[in-house]
């Protein structure tokens, strides 16, 4: 985003924080002295000597270590508009200390700095002009997730920032009436773990991953809106992590659960209560001892599990039918919501996504209704609801289309922030729920102001964590694996000639790996961007490249995913398959305000031994121009793509970047290189046009390109030919380009590239504007030897049990700060022969540094 918001100037002795009142609404500027963290509001001008940073906002101060830190928001993506103030989603956060030179942390300052930083990004939400928190009338503060860190702050530099999701559109009905529609989700912070870590109700009432939906609605002057809420199941209960199991408590929820009643009580005259628990299920079972209808709650049953896995969309409509006369919603035209639909589930994702969004649908219609809109003339339809079933979105009004498309998209980004992934009961999610969601809780916690018990502050998850790290070489050996990578625009070419596709594949000794990047695989017009008419394309190609690949070697397909015409394949070799799992895919929409397919990147991540990798094809805006939105596309990508979780990444695809030379001096350099023979001048040729290579003079302004690398380009621009020839573009004359690029970024100190062959693939590909780029690859992945780390990590769990057991008894005893002296004490129990948990005497003798 260019806009800036504010400025902050670093100097020795303060940190100026200098807003832009026009956008901001904030007159004066913040001084923070730099030697108490002390802060007032000032007017007056300061040293212009030092550079400021272009930042966006405060999120307030935070403690590591006992040291103050400031936080703050270096960088967002403007969501749209609402109420004539831009709604801002956060993609990165900075940090500055109290001293004058750089911040000096240890690892665990460090560690606990970046989780904060991480948390902050791609969930979060603001306004300048909005209240986001608020809108709910209630108990606003349970969604102000800064509230704790901006407390000391002046009331007007109180930032409130919500946890959620946002999606703004705007179309015109027939009637040229201008429709806007908000979609906002904003999370409670009470209880806001991770989905294995924090379930069920607290005793005040809280229940964990509570989220209220609202939906707005504007139309000229008028506004209606609906609020929407869930949560988890309101009993106490929680999840076995060892063995994924449900396990309740025998503690009397009926307190608690009246208290969560009340907070919904407070603000509406009646709460629906949908219950969407297997009817078998021990929860439901002990919900309906405790859950009864009455005066102010109603409740609704219904077994979507069963429904869904039969496919019966009927059912979904028979039961909503019920539910019809209750739907709410407010209005500028005196109407206020009176009953709220609270609706439960495990986990508060899928089943509960698809029950609200037809619920939202319900709603909708009576709003448009209330604003005198024809449902029947505008929509061709009697029940909106009904019409979200259609797979095919041909004909379905464009409302719908983006209505639709946005609740899909809040119910990824709620996905995300509970932490759901594939379930696996092998010991690396065993590691995962027992270490990272328990560091995520306890960095909420230090957020929110929580107290911290004591088995979270004593550092041992992070010892256990960074010991597992330290000593991964015990059970973890490397193996040498190739990958193979082909990207190619295709200009919605029908394939015709098989043994031209065979050229495509141009190695010897058949690579471990093959992904396949395809971008226009189907011409980019209204038909295939909204409608999706390209199945029978991905099919045909998918099955002509399969057989091409098997003349080579025995292949198998690991995963595909399209979007429009952007298409990736990856195919393993037969004899590697059962080393790949936790296969994912996703589509990232960039065109049209992230809206539309025809720009963006399509995701396979999978798990190829113990290394997660990442393949990621690409299609970014083009224009010669528009650079800066391809820099801001390609981070949008993979801020979607979440690199951290992987070891390494392959980036590939029509990258659009071009070169900024005039058309005529391109071509002609080109000619040149062809005409003469000498290497070092036609290297000397090629060094020129790359010095003026988009890509490689802008990245840095890319927060997610500049982590990239390349393997040198020795090959002339694949872009843009007349069709049939090897003659650059003679019609629209566009500038000579390396738009086709294959990139790769090294997460993990484990994986080790270097690239054997990157090169135009050699052919006849005349039936593209764009000729098609190929990379080999080898690189390395770790095998883990489970038997071993799971050893190792059972010790280094006993050894912490046994640690605060000892802690237990002797509050005087100072924190171990690494596992050798408790390991010293564990061995000379062990060649005693006794049981270190049940002797209180001994373990005073061991826990005494003369003891010999």
């Amino acid at each position: 985003m260019n806009q800036t918001l504010m400025r902050l100037t670093l100097t020795p002795n303060k940190m100026i924080i200098d807003p832009d009142s026009q956008f901001t609404r904030i007159s004066n500027k913040l001084i923070i002295d730099r030697g108490n963290m002390k802060m007032w509001e000032s007017k007056e001008k300061f040293d212009q000597s030092f550079q400021p940073r272009k930042i966006f906002g405060i999120l307030g101060i935070f403690e590591v270590s006992g040291k103050p830190v400031l936080l703050y928001i270096e960088d967002v993506y403007m969501i749209g508009e609402l109420e004539g103030w831009p709604i801002y989603q956060i993609t990165k956060v900075g940090y500055v200390d109290k001293k004058h030179q750089e911040p000096e942390h240890d690892n665990f300052e460090k560690d606990q700095l970046e989780k904060v930083k991480n948390l902050f990004i791609n969930s979060f939400y603001f306004s300048y002009g909005i209240d986001l928190t608020s809108q709910s009338n209630f108990q606003h503060n349970r969604f102000w997730w800064n509230s704790n860190l901006c407390k000391m702050f002046p009331p007007e530099w109180q930032l409130k920032i919500i946890q959620g999701y946002v999606g703004i559109f705007q179309i015109t009905l027939k009637n040229l009436n201008q429709i806007k529609y908000c979609l906002i989700s904003r999370r409670s912070f009470y209880k806001g773990g991770s989905i294995r870590n924090d379930t069920g109700i607290d005793s005040d009432g809280n229940v964990a991953n509570y989220t209220e939906t609202e939906q707005l609605l504007y139309m000229n002057n008028e506004k209606a809106k609906q609020i929407l809420c869930r949560g988890s199941v309101p009993l106490f209960w929680q999840y076995n992590i060892f063995n994924n199991s449900i396990v309740i408590s025998q503690e009397d929820p009926k307190k608690a659960l009246n208290k969560h009643c009340q907070i919904l009580l407070s603000n509406y005259f009646k709460i629906l209560f949908v219950n969407l628990i297997d009817d078998d299920s021990q929860l439901s079972n002990q919900l309906d001892r405790y859950l009864t209808e009455s005066d102010q709650m109603n409740i609704y049953k219904f077994n979507f599990k069963k429904t869904f896995l039969n496919k019966d969309l009927d059912s979904i409509n028979r039961f909503l039918e019920k539910l019809i006369d209750q739907v709410d919603f407010s209005s500028t035209l005196g109407v206020r919501q009176q009953n709220i639909i609270r609706i439960n589930c495990y986990d508060c994702l899928d089943q509960t996504n698809i029950i609200m969004t037809k619920i939202a649908m319900i709603a909708i219609q009576k709003m448009l209704q209330s604003f005198k809109v024809d449902i029947l003339e505008e929509f061709n339809t009697q029940q909106l609801y009904v019409d979200l079933d259609i797979p095919s979105i041909h004909n379905i009004h464009p409302f719908l289309i983006y209505f639709k498309s946005k609740w899909m998209e809040n119910g990824d980004h709620l996905r995300l922030i509970y932490k759901v992934g594939q379930q696996n009961s092998d010991l690396n999610q065993f590691y995962k729920n027992m270490v990272e969601e328990k560091q995520l809780k306890e960095v909420i916690h230090r957020i929110l102001g929580f107290p911290i018990s004591e088995s979270q502050s004593n550092e041992n998850i992070m010892m256990l964590e960074r010991t597992m790290k330290k000593r991964e070489n015990e059970y973890t050996q490397l193996l040498q694996k190739s990958v193979y990578v082909v990207t190619w625009n295709i200009n919605a070419h029908q394939p015709n000639d098989k043994q031209l596709y065979n050229q495509l594949f141009q190695f010897t000794t058949p690579p471990h790996i093959v992904a396949i990047g395809f971008q226009e695989l189907v011409k980019l017009n209204t038909l295939t961007v909204v409608g999706r008419q390209n199945r029978d394309v991905v099919e045909n190609w998918k099955q002509i490249l399969y057989n091409c690949l098997n003349t080579k070697a025995k292949y198998v397909l690991a995963a595909q995913q399209v979007m429009v015409g952007t298409f990736i394949l990856v195919f393993v070799l037969d004899d590697e398959k059962l080393h790949i799992s936790n296969v994912k895919t996703e589509i990232v929409k960039y065109g049209f305000g992230q809206s539309l397919g025809n720009k963006g990147g399509v995701i396979i991540k999978l798990r190829f031994y113990d290394s997660n990798i990442c393949f990621i094809n690409v299609h970014l805006p083009a224009g010669q121009k528009c650079n800066d939105d391809r820099i801001a596309a390609f981070d949008y990508i993979h801020n979607r793509a979440e690199l951290n979780q992987c070891d390494w990444a392959i980036t590939f695809g029509d990258m659009n970047f071009r070169i900024n030379l005039a058309q005529q001096s391109v071509v002609a350099s080109i000619q040149n290189y062809q005409n003469i023979q000498i290497q070092e001048q036609k290297d000397a040729i090629l060094k020129h046009l790359k010095e003026y290579d988009q890509l490689h003079l802008e990245k840095q302004k890319s927060q997610y390109l500049k982590q990239f690398n390349e393997a040198d380009i020795q090959f002339l621009p694949t872009y843009k030919f007349d069709i049939g020839t090897e003659i650059y573009d003679t019609v629209k004359k566009r500038v000579p380009s390396f738009t086709d690029r294959i990139l790769l970024k090294k997460i993990q100190k484990v994986a080790i590239h270097s690239v054997e062959w990157y090169d135009k693939i050699k052919g006849n590909f005349q039936v593209s504007d764009h000729r098609p780029v190929g990379c080999l690859i080898s690189t390395q992945v770790c095998e883990i030897d489970k038997k071993k780390k799971e050893k190792l990590f059972r010790e280094l769990i006993q050894l912490e049990e046994d640690e605060q057991y000892g802690h237990q008894y002797f509050p005087n005893i100072q924190s171990v700060k690494n596992f050798e002296p408790c390991m010293k004490y564990r061995q000379r129990a062990t060649q005693l022969k006794i049981t270190l948990k049940t002797n209180k005497e001994l373990l005073m003798q061991l826990c005494n540094p003369e003891f010999e």
